[in-house]
């Protein structure tokens, strides 16, 4: 990517975990940017695919609202498990320890969240693209969709084992 280029995603993305930072996700058509540098506005200003654009810009927003394992994300993940009608839940100390179960659930809420980011970025102005985790266009898709959660768990893994 050229500078310029840098600069737009680097700048959407702050704007963006400023929003997330503010919790005004579900307003974030409202929060007054430079839309002539919005990757999300104008995902033609990057040489990569939107999704990718989308995801790269919804993944570091789901790390400021969620930064770590702590007894908030627990209680975010049996919250949604109970909602589900799922049995059981999950601790703290069976993420830390990584139960395989408990992992699954994490990933699960985690792919929620990426997924409830999308759809609020398809509100952010009314040429914003929509976006679905569940049917990935391609291989490469679902592939990055796996990295970003990935990514996601490491930093709130990583976050943790720093403030313990």
């Amino acid at each position: 990517m050229t500078p310029e280029q840098l600069s737009c995603l680097s700048y959407t993305v702050e704007h963006f975990r400023e929003v997330a930072r503010q919790n005004r996700f579900a307003e974030n058509a409202g929060v007054a940017h430079d839309a002539t540098r919005c990757v999300i506005c104008h995902p033609e200003l990057l040489p990569m695919d939107p999704f990718t654009t989308y995801l790269e810009v919804i993944t570091p927003s789901v790390k400021v609202r969620r930064p770590c394992l702590d007894a908030a994300l627990v209680d975010a993940i049996n919250g949604d498990l109970a909602l589900l009608g799922a049995p059981g839940g999950v601790s703290l100390e069976s993420l830390v320890a990584e139960e395989t179960q408990a992992v699954a659930c994490w990933h699960d809420w985690i792919r929620d969240a990426l997924s409830t980011g999308l759809d609020l970025l398809a509100i952010h102005t009314p040429t914003a693209l929509e976006f679905s985790l569940d049917q990935p266009d391609s291989a490469e898709h679902a592939t990055l969709i796996e990295t970003k959660i990935r990514e996601i768990m490491d930093y709130q893994k990583n976050n943790t084992r720093r403030s313990s």
